[in-house]
């Protein structure tokens, strides 16, 4: 006689045999392919990661100081959205929205603790940008 845990194990083993003949997981986008975060260490907030991937939330998650100063440090190292600018006057006009979006904040309050907003000097930034990037800024 067999035990119940083997019934049990007989019985999932059928339907998911009735769910493959049936087409049940032809349409998996991961069929054939090995699991995401496959071979990563185990983090407890996986599924966080996961969903501001998923979502696209990026630095919209942080409070609008934090992500001015974060948007103020890419601009100084040549950045714009995270990519090499694709030419000076693209970072000036970067740099141009920044101080534009910084200065409405710095004169709006905001919640949480108080933060500085700094401001980008464009010269600096530029000459970084011309270095490629070797240059630390001031």
């Amino acid at each position: 006689m067999s035990s119940w845990h083997e019934r049990f194990a007989a019985g999932v083993d059928k339907q998911v045999r009735d769910a493959e003949q049936g087409g049940a997981f032809e349409d998996n986008p991961l069929s054939g392919k090995p699991l995401p975060g496959d071979g990563q260490p185990y983090r407890e907030d996986w599924w966080l990661a996961e969903l501001a991937a998923r979502e696209g939330v990026g630095v919209h998650a942080l409070p609008l100081p934090l992500a001015l100063r974060r948007e103020a440090q890419d601009l100084r190292k040549g950045l714009v959205e995270g990519r090499r600018a694709a030419g000076e006057a693209s970072l000036r006009a970067a740099i141009a929205d920044y101080e534009g979006r910084a200065d409405v904040a710095r004169r709006t309050p905001q919640p949480g603790p108080s933060v500085v907003i700094p401001r980008v000097d464009a010269d600096e930034a530029v000459a970084v940008w011309r270095e490629g990037g070797s240059r630390r800024p001031q």
